[in-house]
């Protein structure tokens, strides 16, 4: 005998109502979770927040600048790119005429025939004419960065096929970072090289089919830099 509908449906609601108790208790579980992960997010951001405002701040010595000029015999290194020449009180300005130059030559790659204009410096009449950039960003060593000669040849214009385009090194002293004091950076001497011009070079001599190559510093940069 079936029991009667009233019942059934009793039954059906009881059921209902267990799972719908069942479901509010996983979801208050589920938010009571939540809540603690959210806490313990916010207790480690505070920690960072903290940590990184404690931790020693450090700058640059007022006199860094002088002591790199000093370790290179009191001459700006910048003087060393001046092939035509260069006046104290213009140094600057003239430097940084010679910096806008890298735009033309990125723009015009490598001409083939020799470049003419009676304002030209001698860094773009050559037979390897050649440009400044700088060198990437690196904290640890002062300057940051530097200038250096690049080119975009790597044949000599208007020369036969076993010339081509060869960088001119030159060894400069750097500050190379080594702690903080005091909420100063502190600095040692150390060395690099840097390309200061590119010139036109015949293919060297070969003595018993060895080629004669005296050691060179790196072509594709200061070392560190």
């Amino acid at each position: 005998m079936e029991p009667p509908l009233s019942v059934s449906r009793e039954v059906m609601v009881m059921k209902m109502k267990q799972r719908l108790m069942g479901c509010s208790i996983v979801l208050q579980d589920k938010q009571l979770l939540g809540n603690q992960i959210l806490k313990i997010a916010k207790v480690y951001i505070t920690y960072c927040i903290v940590f990184v405002n404690s931790a020693p701040t450090c700058t640059d010595p007022k006199d860094v600048q002088a002591k790199f000029n000093s370790i290179n015999g009191g001459v700006d290194y910048r003087t060393l790119f001046f092939t035509d020449g260069w006046k104290q009180d213009t140094m600057v300005s003239d430097f940084e005429k010679l910096v806008s130059m890298r735009e033309d030559f990125t723009k015009i790659g490598c001409p083939s025939t020799f470049l003419e204009g009676f304002n030209l410096p001698l860094m773009a009449r050559t037979s390897c004419p050649w440009f400044l950039e700088q060198t990437p960003y690196i904290a640890e060593t002062y300057p940051h960065t530097l200038y250096r000669a690049a080119t975009k040849c790597t044949k000599c214009i208007d020369a036969s096929g076993d010339q081509k385009c060869s960088p001119i090194q030159q060894k400069i002293k750097i500050l190379r970072r080594t702690g903080c004091d005091n909420g100063l950076y502190k600095y040692e001497v150390s060395e690099t090289y840097i390309q200061i011009a590119y010139v036109c070079e015949k293919q060297r001599e070969v003595e018993n089919d060895v080629p004669i190559t005296p050691a060179l510093p790196p072509a594709d940069g200061p070392e560190g830099m």
